[in-house]
């Protein structure tokens, strides 16, 4: 399968939002194409170079996408939000036509055997996630209200994983691994660590909005 590939320095997740503003000439071309042939495109991280201009080297596991809604802006710009679909595994970059393309293998998501393991991972995930999502809204004194979280494994990862608060590079793992398994059982762990380190911002940033004048002395 041959697509057009948009290297970015934000990993996509199937079934994550992505808004774009397209201003190089070479996107531009290629997102006049694909509005009018409604094809995927590839999203990729980038691993070395820059988003502008020619170099950029990806990563080999991205997400097709789809655009679901474009504005055309003033000279040729265009405003658009995607979609991601698949994930995929780039098999080789192929000659600029003149944006990015390759030849990619879509990753099929299995169905998982229900170990003990998984099921451990998954508990810890659905546990930890609302926990450390309303500790991290609390940060800036917000709010959530209750989520409805996937109960397969693998939408389980991509529903979650573009909430965390985590680099791109850690994103990127959650991406590339493969078994429902080993995808789980990393987001628990990032979770884990996340939840920790979110209590400790809260209670000081409690303990710095809550003192009295007299604390200043």
């Amino acid at each position: 399968m041959e697509i057009p590939l948009f290297p970015l320095r934000t990993v996509l997740f199937p079934g994550m939002v992505l808004p774009l503003r397209i201003f190089e000439e070479r996107y531009k071309v290629m997102i006049s194409e694909l509005i009018e042939s409604g094809g995927v495109f590839g999203v990729v991280l980038i691993r070395e170079g820059e988003e502008v201009g020619h170099g950029a080297v990806p990563h080999d596991v991205g997400t097709t996408a789809r655009i679901e809604q474009c504005t055309e802006l003033d000279g040729g710009r265009f405003a658009l939000t995607a979609r991601g679909s698949q994930r995929f595994r780039l098999v080789r970059m192929l000659s600029p036509r003149p944006y990015p393309y390759g030849e990619v293998e879509l990753i099929v998501d299995e169905v998982p055997i229900p170990t003990a393991n998984l099921q451990r991972a998954m508990e810890t995930v659905r546990t930890t996630f609302p926990a450390y999502f309303r500790l991290a809204l609390s940060l800036t004194d917000q709010w959530a209200q209750g989520m409805k979280l996937p109960s397969k494994p693998h939408a389980l990862v991509n529903f979650l994983a573009p909430w965390v608060q985590a680099d791109e590079e850690t994103k990127q793992r959650l991406l590339e691994l493969e078994s429902a398994e080993d995808r789980v059982a990393q987001l628990a762990e990032l979770l884990d660590e996340l939840l920790a380190r979110t209590r400790e911002e809260v209670d000081e940033y409690r303990r710095r909005k809550f003192r009295g004048p007299a604390a200043e002395n």
